[in-house]
């Protein structure tokens, strides 16, 4: 697709209301798995805050407060244990299915699991045949990494089939993500080297051999100084003794909110790869030109960053480790590793967004689960593993939840709109989304029936929990 036309907000397809889907029509089913024989357990160590060193704010009111894997920080719906159904399954309802386009099924189902305080679940599925024609997955960014659009918006903006909210990011402060975000056409846009849960995060991400899920970090070096450390590129928060590398993606400076309020810090801005200013006070609000990069140092790093005299040529060095991406997006970490639910939180139900790859290989999952509503709780992270398990995942990703969680596609009627129940009533303003887009004329949407029921798999042996 032309750059054109993915960098362009002028023409917005039209966005269907928020539906709402009742169970007064129903069509029983069985449960996609055994989920409701799933023992409970005490929350993950994500549930405690666990941002381990980046700086970033946690139960404050900005930034993301790393609980829950949520970046809005709200509570969870606290669940009670799983209903045991003496060998019988509990119910799929209201399940219908479309082919939305060739190889591209929409699924919509309410699963009743009888788990309190509410007993049934809403989903949105979108499966991917890897081997449907005239289809792409691509990272989905407004022209900022710091400015946000909602997810329909970017999804009509790059024409996509379907649009799900993407990675976890610093809302309320930066708004940029916290992940690597890798563009088709714009490349790197934002990567730290640890990742901002080190050891822990993950991403999704694509390349000539199809889908992975796996760590990808991005590697800075400061070629006349390879000594220095490099944090990352337009992330929002700076460890004591390292450099932030912002550049023309990041819009404006960002001033003292990237060093987590630390004053002793420098900034040196680039052009052309030559310093044009070194100031020891960080500006705050100024526009990053497109030849321009802007070097944070803090701690130690300030002082090394004061060495560096007007005119010197600096030149900064980018590689992956974990990969080569063409396309990518982070969450917070993954939910199955090669088959093993690698998640023990099964007591804190949210709003979730999961993507998923099959055992062959074959097939991507895209997954929403409504929450926080009176006619869907949510999953806790046991749960989403399950579901993804059973709908034939063998390695899957939990991306952005809450509020955030939001599917956009074409739906039964052959119109594009919100097809889940975002449980802010609104969708929330995201500063990315995953897409999947249709390179070709679409046919007529085809209804899907009767709808075909997954094969219940056994719940996979719990590992030691991250």
């Amino acid at each position: 697709m032309p750059s054109s036309t993915r960098r362009s907000l002028t023409a917005l397809r039209p966005v269907s209301a928020l539906r709402s889907r009742g169970l007064t029509v129903a069509t029983a089913g069985v449960l996609v798995a055994g989920l409701a024989l799933n023992v409970g357990v005490g929350p993950s160590a994500a549930d405690d805050g666990d941002v381990r060193g980046r700086g970033l704010t946690s139960g404050t009111d900005s930034g993301y407060r790393g609980r829950n894997q949520t970046s809005d920080g709200r509570p969870g719906t606290v669940v009670g244990p799983p209903v045991s159904f003496r060998g019988r399954t509990a119910q799929v309802k209201n399940d219908v299915s479309y082919e939305i386009a060739p190889g591209v099924t929409l699924r919509e189902w309410d699963q009743v699991d009888g788990r309190q305080p509410i007993g049934q679940v809403r989903m949105n599925l979108v499966t991917v045949s890897l081997d449907a024609a005239n289809i792409s997955f691509e990272e989905l960014s407004p022209t900022f990494v710091t400015s946000r659009k909602t997810v329909s918006q970017l999804g009509a903006w790059n024409g996509a089939l379907t649009a799900v909210n993407g990675d976890f990011f610093d809302i309320g402060r930066t708004n940029a993500p916290l992940g690597t975000s890798v563009d088709r056409e714009a490349g790197i846009l934002t990567g730290s080297r640890e990742g901002w849960i080190p050891d822990v995060n993950s991403t999704l991400w694509f390349d000539a051999a199809g889908p992975h899920v796996s760590p990808i970090t991005v590697q800075n070096t400061i070629r006349q100084r390879r000594k220095w450390t490099v944090s990352g590129i337009n992330h929002p928060s700076i460890p004591a003794g390292e450099i932030g590398v912002f550049t023309h993606a990041f819009n404006r400076t960002p001033g003292y909110q990237v060093t987590g309020g630390k004053k002793r810090a420098r900034e040196v801005v680039l052009r052309k790869n030559r310093v044009v200013s070194n100031r020891p006070k960080l500006s705050s609000g100024k526009k990053i030109g497109k030849k321009d990069k802007v070097l944070i140092g803090t701690g130690p790093a300030a002082g090394k960053l004061k060495t560096l005299k007007k005119g010197k040529k600096i030149t900064l060095a980018t590689r992956f480790d974990g990969g080569k991406p063409t396309v990518a997006i982070s969450g917070d970490r993954p939910v199955l590793v090669n088959g093993v639910r690698t998640v023990i939180n099964n007591t804190i139900a949210h709003p979730r967004t999961a993507v998923g790859i099959d055992a062959d290989g074959r097939k991507l999952l895209i997954l929403v689960v409504d929450g926080r509503s009176s006619a869907s709780r949510g999953y806790t992270m046991v749960e989403l593993a399950d579901i993804m398990t059973a709908l034939g995942a063998e390695n899957a990703i939990n991306l952005d939840g809450g509020g955030s969680s939001t599917m956009y596609s074409r739906t039964g009627t052959g119109a594009f709109g919100v097809v889940n129940e975002p449980s802010d009533g609104t969708e929330r303003l995201v500063p990315n989304a995953f897409g999947v887009v249709y390179h070709a004329e679409l046919p007529p949407v085809v209804p899907i029936l009767p709808t075909p029921t997954p094969t219940p798999t056994p719940t996979p042996t719990p590992t030691a929990a991250r």
